[in-house]
Parts: C-alpha cells; structure tokens; sequence
C-alpha cells in the first residue's frame, strides 16, 4: 500500500479547506465521476435483470439476493478494513484501486454463464465499492471548510442522479441492441481508466488542517461514535430510507415494464432526463439550502430529511397505483424531491460529529449501517413479497391470473414505500441531539 503523502499545509485555507479553489472543483469532479460510475454498475442488476431472468430461470426472490445480499454482504464485509487502510495510508490509493476492482468485476458479470458465477462477480463489485466512500468524504471533508462542506458534498452527490441517467440511457439502449452481457462489459470497462486518471492527478491532502496526526485505534474510533446518538439515529433513518430506495429502485424498471409495457430504451429515455435532470438540481439546490440552514441552527441536517421523507410515502403510493406512466412520472419526480435531502444529511453528519482522523471510519460504519439494511434486506424483502403476493392477489380479488405478477410486484412496492415513516422518526429523534454531538 502506499504511504500517505500529502500536499503543503500551506494550501490551507481560511476556514480549515485545502488547496485553491480550481483544483478543488477538479477534486470534486473527479469524485463525482468516480460516485456516477458507482452508482451506474451498482444498478446494473435492476435495469437488466429482465433481460436475463428468463436465461437463468429465475424468481423474483433470487433477483432480490443477486441485487442485494451478494452487494451488501461483501460490502459491510470490506468496508471497515479498507476505511482503516484509508485512515493509515494515501486515501487516493486505496480509492483507485478499489475503482478498479469494481470496474472489472462489473465487466465479468457479463461473461457470466450461469447464476453462481453472476453472483460471484456481484461479490466482486461489492467488495470493490466499499473503498470509494470512506476515503472520497474523508478527502472531501479535508478539501472544504466546515462552512461549505454541505454545499461540496451535495455537488457530490449530484453524481447519484448522473449515474442513474447514464445506466438508464447508456445501459438500456446497450442492452436492448446488443445484449445485456455487453451492457455489462461497455459499463463496467471505463472505470478502469477513471482509476488511472484519479491516481495520475489528485493529490492527498494534509488531514484534519494538520491538526491531529495520530490514527486512533479502532476501539477507540467505535467508541467515539457509541458516543454520538445522532450520529446512529441518523444511520438507521438512512438504512431505512435505503431500504425503500434500493429494494424498491431494484423493482421500478421491472414494474414499468410488466405494468405499463415500455421498453428498456424508452424507459431510459422518460426516466433519464426527466427524474434524473431534476434530481441532480434539486440536490444541488437542497445541499445550498442546508449549508445556509445549518449555520443557524445543526438540527436542520436531520430534521429536513424526516419532514420530506415523511411527506414523500403518499406520493410515492400514488405513483405506484397510478394508471398511467405519465401520471407516475410526475409523481415520482416529486417523491424525488421529497426524499432527496437524506444523503446530504448523512455525510455532513457523519463528517461534523466525529474527529478528522476517524472520519473515513464513521464513513465505512453508516454505509455498512446503510448498506446492510438497504442492500442486505432491501431486494430480497420486495422480491419475496412480490413472489407472495403473485401467488395471492387473484385470491385476494386484486387481479386476474394473466397479470398476478406485474399486480404482485404493485403492492409490494407499495408496502416497501411505508418503511420510511419509521426513517422519519429516526430523522426527527436525531435532529434533537445533533447540536450536542457536533465536532466540527
């Protein structure tokens, strides 16, 4: 591993930021394309799974297992001990190997021949995405004065959306011309040369402001954050909300398509720019309002998020049960601006109430919170339920035979969109004890 290198404390600026502010904005386009193409293969599995459920024989359960668990388990599995090399070692090292890792197995799910071997490569995937969060927030967090380190993160996070379109557009048109294996392979390759790029020309940063140089040990990093209520409160709200946005999100191409009977390619371009274009302005935009929140008052971090979370579940109710694809549309678009302050909340959460050196720690511990309970529960719960519920809406008087599965997968999706008034709860009990908690 390499050693942890770091650019002249001379850079600082002002308010604790390092380096000026052109290679900052680099810095964060660099982070943004590595977050899209993340994202971009982490959705792969729910974009293109009709495409090669029938190849494999598979239920919608087993879709839920190769979606989440085979993501989830390897992820929390790595995380930690990559977070911790990150914490001792270059940061940018350990991200682009790690870029590199996932980028590759992305690759090799498309010359998988059967489920096992899909499902090896999505282990692959996993193990490689735990080691690009913790070290991006950890740099982010040291780039960035605590002042302006919700409007950088939101910016960051704009690349959700951005990886979403480009897997929708990009992955759906590949697939349905030239088949879902080489969607995997055209997707998954880039990051290979993003790696490289990242490598070549980010530099490491001093940590902290040059203020603590010693790396607490890993008992002591846990108890630090045992420590800090809002801190947990807000990483099971976002597990919660994960739940809802991964289990459901993993299903919504494969409902549009039994339901409303669009193509890949359409629903990329309807999906796309439409929820995705306003995902990335409103983002940004929440990320500007929170920084300015948040200066008067920290309980906004979690307190927004449990009022929009909660007022987004009968939108998304609505959008589920909605006849039309242009009446889910825009009901989705604006679930979308509901619930997209959750993010944001959690990594200037995570980076304010925890020292700089345990940062990339705090990070790997609310994604492995994150991931265990969106990914490790998240797909598997709404596939079984669908599986379930196929077999018991035309019983129920819900639906006829010839469309229980489509029906099925309705009302699961709607029974997953409930889970996040718990979140909210989580959101608005965390707001309470966040001015208490907070570093810095």
């Amino acid at each position: 591993m390499v050693a942890d290198e770091t650019v002249a404390p001379a850079a600082a600026g002002p308010y604790g930021g390092h380096g000026t502010k052109p290679y900052r904005a680099y810095i964060l386009g660099v982070f943004m394309v590595i977050y899209a193409v993340n994202l971009l293969d982490r959705g792969l599995v729910g974009l293109l799974q009709e495409k090669f459920k029938p190849e494999f024989h598979l239920s919608d359960f087993e879709l839920g297992l190769l979606g989440g668990p085979a993501f989830a388990l390897c992820n929390a599995m790595a995380g930690l001990p990559l977070a911790r090399l990150a914490e001792r070692f270059n940061r940018i090292g350990v991200l682009s190997i790690c870029v590199a890792l996932w980028s590759v197995m992305t690759a090799c799910c498309g010359l998988a021949v059967s489920f096992p071997m899909l499902l090896l490569s999505r282990f692959g995937v996993g193990v490689g995405e735990a080691g690009c969060l913790p070290p991006v927030q950890s740099v982010i967090a040291d780039y960035f004065p605590a002042n302006r380190r919700a409007s950088a993160i939101s910016i960051h996070l704009t690349s959700v959306p951005i990886g979403t379109i480009a897997a929708a557009a990009i992955g759906g048109a590949v697939a349905d011309h030239f088949g879902w294996r080489m969607a995997f392979v055209a997707l998954g390759a880039p990051g290979i040369l993003i790696a490289l790029i990242c490598w070549l020309t980010v530099k490491e940063p001093p940590r902290g402001g040059g203020g603590t140089t010693q790396t607490p040990n890993f008992r002591a990093a846990i108890g630090e954050l045992m420590g800090k209520p809002s801190f947990w409160h807000v990483a099971l709200a976002t597990g919660l909300v994960n739940f809802v946005a991964v289990g459901n999100g993993q299903y919504v191409v494969s409902f549009i398509i039994r339901v409303h009977h669009l193509s890949l390619t359409k629903i990329g371009l309807i999906l796309g720019p439409l929820v995705g274009g306003l995902t990335i302005v409103s983002v940004w935009a929440v990320g500007r309002i929170l920084s300015h929140l948040t200066e008067r008052d920290r309980a906004c971090l979690a307190r927004w998020p449990g009022i929009g979370v909660a007022i987004g579940v009968p939108v998304s109710v609505m959008a589920y049960l909605a006849p039309s694809i242009w009446i889910m549309v825009p009901l989705q678009m604006v679930g979308v601006l509901c619930t997209n302050a959750y993010l944001i909340s959690l990594y200037t959460t995570t980076q304010g109430v925890v020292q700089p050196r345990v940062r990339a720690t705090a990070t790997a511990v609310v994604i492995m919170v994150a991931n265990v309970i969106g990914y490790g529960l998240g797909p598997p719960a709404i596939g079984a339920l669908s599986d379930f519920l196929k077999d018991h809406v035309v019983a129920f008087g819900l639906s006829d035979p010839a469309h229980a599965a489509a029906q099925g997968l309705r009302y699961a999706l709607v029974c997953g969109a409930l889970v996040n008034l718990w979140a909210s709860a989580h959101y608005l009990i965390g707001s309470t004890k966040l001015k208490k908690d907070w570093v810095g």
